[in-house]
């Protein structure tokens, strides 16, 4: 491709002079689109190149008969780490202080990459424990220590003439007649770009329940696993973007509509948000003091429109649409009290798995110490602005204060 890049520009060239022709003009352009069209091509399948060189690298080493043979299981694996660092079995999982540094800002000290086998476990969330992951895009193996940024292409819904409908991120339709010549139409294509920040959480233990095998390592997937879900979990709906993910609330993507009373949440609210929501597998979510509200809402017609099954421990939906509860809402009456969302437009990329360190020193007077448990982590809405549709539509919506 490089060398088809190379022979076109060379030809354009050849082309461009003064007092050109109409005809050479348009061969000219046309061979300008061509090697635009190269050129993102050729960017495409580099980045391509990167992840199958890191996946395959990544499954060159990933043994889970080995790791069992290795480790009976993760409270034997934290112990290693505690007692025995140089054990080694522990070759190659170490996590290099000074290398990650170069890569963020900020970040754990040095520790050990948790065998796969037990890896794999404390990363998969299921519905029932949290929101957002189970239902987004998740890009996994990419954004870990040592890899850098992950690149996702996506389509450019902010036209540079807001007079322009962009509704198809700038590709022009047209109804061509018999012999009719096809116009040409041109994609506006952006990145969205995953970095690998690090979230991490820490427990102190005892130096005799460190000893217990199976104890330390119910505490890390239960207390550590956890609150790795939950700061994940606030940050993929509040979070700021700055050295965390992204959030919802508040995304130049996210339609804002005004409630119609401070305080409350209301039928003629909720059928605001269903207006401008677009998505196929949308869901709610509020937060828990939102729920006597719920309970009481009727439509115009004085029925009420949210009952939940009690004996089936069923949701219970708005609209079609299931009603889900997050800790991490915004109060009620403030903006984001309720979000409507299609999850699968938001986007998680993930690092290789979890690492482990532990420290004596920190607590050593207190004979405790410190396990910290961390992994690198990114999410974003995969769009840039609301859809540009008569009525500007987006899959995220969030009612305001």
């Amino acid at each position: 491709m490089r060398g088809r890049l190379q022979a076109l520009i060379s030809e354009a060239r050849t082309l461009t002079k003064d007092g050109m022709a109409a005809e050479e003009v348009e061969k000219r352009d046309k061979m300008m689109h061509d090697i635009r069209a190269l050129e993102a091509e050729i960017v495409a399948e580099e980045e391509l190149q990167k992840i199958e060189a890191r996946n395959a690298a990544k499954n060159k080493n990933s043994d889970p008969e080995k790791d069992l043979a290795e480790w009976r299981s993760l409270g034997e694996f934290v112990q290693t780490v505690a007692f025995n660092p140089n054990d080694r079995r522990l070759r190659g999982r170490e996590i290099e202080v000074e290398s990650r540094q170069q890569q963020q800002s900020t970040g754990a000290s040095g520790g050990f990459l948790v065998p796969d086998v037990f890896s794999q476990e404390l990363l998969k969330v299921d519905p029932d424990e949290a929101i957002i992951r189970p239902r987004a895009r998740v890009f996994g193996g990419a954004t870990s220590v040592g890899f850098g940024e992950l690149h996702i292409p996506a389509l450019d819904y902010s036209p540079a003439d807001p007079a322009v409908s962009n509704m198809y991120a700038g590709a022009v339709v047209n109804w061509i007649s018999e012999g009719g010549q096809k116009p040409e139409t041109e994609i506006n294509f952006r990145r969205v770009t995953l970095h690998p920040y690090e979230v991490a959480a820490h427990v102190p233990v005892t130096d005799r329940l460190l000893r217990n095998a199976p104890l330390i390592e119910d505490i890390i997937k239960t207390q550590l696993r956890g609150a790795l879900i939950g700061a994940e979990e606030n940050a993929f709906l509040n979070g700021a973007g700055s050295f965390q993910p992204t959030g919802i609330i508040g995304h130049a993507a996210t339609i804002g509509v005004d409630r119609t009373t401070d305080d409350t949440v209301a039928y003629a609210d909720l059928a605001a948000m269903l207006q401008v929501f677009r998505g196929r597998r949308g869901v709610w979510i509020v937060g828990r003091d939102i729920l006597p509200q719920l309970m009481i809402l009727k439509d115009t017609n004085n029925n009420f429109i949210w009952q939940p099954s009690a004996r089936d421990g069923n949701p219970g939906t708005l609209f079609g649409m299931p009603v889900l509860f997050s800790d991490f809402s915004p109060a009620l009456g403030d903006d984001g009290d309720v979000v409507l969302a299609d999850l699968s437009y938001y986007l998680i990329g993930d690092g290789d798995g979890v690492s482990i360190a532990v420290s004596p020193h920190v607590r050593f007077l207190e004979n405790m110490t410190v396990i910290k448990a961390w992994k690198t982590v990114d999410g974003t809405p995969w769009l840039n602005a609301p859809l540009p549709t008569t009525v500007p539509t987006s899959p995220f919506v969030q009612l305001n204060a």
